[in-house]
């Protein structure tokens, strides 16, 4: 009971002298996994910005070969200030057809892919940075997925496939308005 006693002392101590400018890295990892928008992010946390409007959009990745992949559509419209919910779908079929989705900054995609290459497979392909406005997990030929972000400011971004060899051939492009 004593050492229980202590240890509850000892924690109330710690934190009482820490500050703010020295956190763990862990609660750094913590804060800048919490502020990415990925496929890991709960549905709920759509009803937690209710102010914002949702649009919903679907989004396809095609093609049986190397030479035909790509996204359908080519241009995707957003409003500013809205809340997207996209649902990725890999229509391919053909074995080994792997695909993601990554929205990253126009000019930013060869970067990005080549990050992702060196991230493997385990991280989706992906390097979580300032270039990355969100992105889905790899899916399998068939398979889909629905991920929830709030759109980027006005202008123009990149979506891609950053599976290897994948881009450029699979890149379109989101206009916020």
């Amino acid at each position: 009971m004593k050492r229980t006693y202590f240890l509850f002392l000892l924690a109330i101590a710690l934190v009482a002298c820490g500050s703010n400018e020295s956190k763990s890295s862990v609660e750094k990892e913590t804060e800048l996994s919490s502020s990415k928008n990925t496929v890991e992010e709960p549905i709920e946390r759509m009803e937690s910005s209710p102010a914002k409007d949702t649009v919903e959009v679907e989004l396809l990745a095609i093609g049986e070969d190397m030479a035909a992949i790509a996204f359908e559509p080519k241009t995707l419209s957003i409003k500013a200030g809205t809340r997207v919910r996209l649902t990725f779908k890999n229509n391919s079929q053909a074995a080994g057809m792997y695909h993601n989705f990554v929205l990253v900054k126009l000019g930013k995609g060869q970067e990005v892919a080549t990050a992702g290459m060196a991230a493997g497979k385990d991280k989706n392909f992906v390097v979580d940075g300032e270039n990355v406005i969100a992105y889905t997990k790899v899916l399998d030929m068939g398979d889909s997925t629905v991920i929830e972000f709030d759109a980027p400011a006005k202008g123009s971004y990149h979506y891609i496939c950053t599976y290897p060899g994948h881009y450029p051939n699979m890149i379109g492009r989101m206009n916020v308005e």
